[in-house]
């Protein structure tokens, strides 16, 4: 269900009684703790994510993001959108992004640029021109992105669910992308939100933040060693207090006693302690593995194809 800040919503007159939602019209917009730009960057949500509206206030909307996490975005950076306008958008035929950064352009052959993209943005397709597929944002731009970058969006909605070896080919093209706080796109990307961007690019949607990653998925018993691992589960380390767990990053399985995690940037490191890329630190407070590739119904784990919003 929905976590409301207060009793009521509190909104514009002309929407009290029905429920908006807006679509994100920028390659990413960031999603902070209050709605002020000084205030912290906890999130961030790409071009054509569905976004709830829980509350207004002055230029800023208290949004819920499809893992129904709760931030303030601009409302510069979105498209409202009542509930047939969104049912609409839901049957338009669209593409997704899937390369990890590039351009939208005003006419084909790269000339002139519209906008910028990242994984994971959604466009309405509008046709096709040689090797470009036009293309329509949120707001209303139009142009044109190359054929090579995008799969049609149902195509990606009802791809196989990933096994190991997805979940690492999009880890490892991510090395390198440095590392940012509420970071949750392919240009930069905090420890969680590294681990988000490479599960919903396989067609999962997780929770947001490590902590809550950590509470779904199968156990992965490590007390005699690292042996049961499999590539694509999730290492959380962190801390124990008062016998509890106190989990502050996480990490993807890559196999070989190596995980991939953000870190500063994206980087390899190793469980191993005669490997040069060995943390001693990172060995010392790991605290539980999760498999999240083949678990059972789990509110924490979410096919894009079973998302209502999508």
């Amino acid at each position: 269900g929905i976590k409301l800040i207060d009793s009521i919503l509190i909104l514009p007159d002309t929407i009290k009684n029905e429920k908006f939602w807006v679509l994100a019209t920028l390659s990413v917009i960031n999603l902070r703790k209050q709605p002020d730009h000084r205030s912290e960057l906890v999130s961030q949500s790409i071009l054509g994510t569905p976004l709830l509206i829980l509350k207004a206030k002055n230029s800023w909307l208290l949004i819920q993001t499809p893992d129904n996490y709760i931030a303030w975005a601009e409302k510069s950076s979105v498209r409202m959108m009542n509930r047939s306008e969104m049912t609409a958008w839901k049957k338009t035929e669209k593409v997704i992004y899937v390369e990890n950064s590039g351009w939208i352009y005003n006419s084909p052959g790269d000339s002139g640029v519209v906008g910028d993209l990242v994984a994971g943005s959604i466009m309405e397709k509008s046709g096709e021109s040689a090797s470009y597929v036009n293309v329509m944002l949120p707001d209303g731009r139009k142009g044109f992105v190359n054929k090579k970058a995008i799969i049609d969006f149902d195509i990606f909605r009802n791809q196989s669910l990933p096994d190991g070896e997805s979940i690492i080919r999009r880890a490892s093209s991510l090395l390198g992308v440095p590392y940012l706080w509420g970071g949750s796109s392919s240009k930069g990307v905090d420890c969680s939100g590294f681990v988000q961007t490479v599960f919903f690019m396989n067609g999962l949607i997780l929770m947001r933040d490590a902590s809550l990653q950590a509470l779904h998925g199968d156990k992965v018993d490590i007390s005699n060693g690292f042996s049961q691992l499999r590539k694509g589960d999730l290492l959380f380390f962190g801390s124990k207090e008062n016998s509890k767990p106190n989990v502050t990053h996480v990490a993807i399985y890559k196999g070989d006693n190596e995980y991939i995690n953000s870190s500063g940037r994206v980087m390899i490191n190793s469980l191993d302690t005669a490997e040069t890329n060995f943390s001693k630190y990172r060995l010392n407070s790991l605290l539980a593995v999760r498999r999240i590739i083949g678990a059972g119904n789990d509110p924490g784990i979410v096919p894009v194809n079973k998302h209502l919003w999508y």
